[in-house]
């Protein structure tokens, strides 16, 4: 992602601040409340020092809660339209970390520290092979937990970021 991004709330973002209709959790609904269209990447992510911070801010872009303004000129002299600087990017990091990261986070924030096991388990793994048969059976438990749509979810984000065998 570019670090001189500058991010708005969708109308998404805004009725999840009104509404809590999604129910995202503590840390997902701080980032986006501190996004503000002025505050650029790297701004938001040294007033949110979390270790999970990039990966949040990540998951808003990728979940339509958050889109891309602009570029700033520190880093592209011509800004490209919204729509481009969006496309241009690609939504989430594919690779195994990525996949493990998201997993452990997700699972923490649904399940609380009951998913202490889980992502131990998690992050144990070797290969994508192994990854994902571990992140079926925890999407069994967090569809038994959690319930369906937030088992959908969380396949949906673990999926976008597991590199293909």
């Amino acid at each position: 992602m570019a670090s001189a991004a500058i991010y708005r709330k969708t109308e998404k973002g805004r009725t999840e601040i009104a509404t809590r209709a999604n129910k995202l959790g503590l840390r997902e609904r701080t980032m986006l409340i501190m996004v503000d269209d002025k505050t650029t990447r790297v701004g938001l992510l040294a007033k949110n020092t979390h270790p999970t911070s990039e990966g949040i801010l990540n998951d808003l872009l990728a979940h339509g809660y958050i889109e891309v303004v602009r570029e700033t000129p520190a880093t592209d002299s011509t800004p490209a339209a919204p729509a481009e600087a969006a496309a241009a990017q690609p939504a989430v990091e594919v690779s195994l970390q990525s996949a493990s990261r998201y997993a452990c986070r997700t699972l923490v924030t649904l399940l609380g520290p009951g998913a202490d096991d889980l992502t131990a388990l998690v992050e144990k793994c070797k290969n994508v092979e192994e990854l994902t048969g571990r992140l079926e059976k925890c999407r069994d438990v967090v569809q038994g937990m959690a319930g369906r749509k937030k088992a959908e979810e969380f396949w949906s984000g673990v999926s976008a970021r597991l590199p293909q065998v």
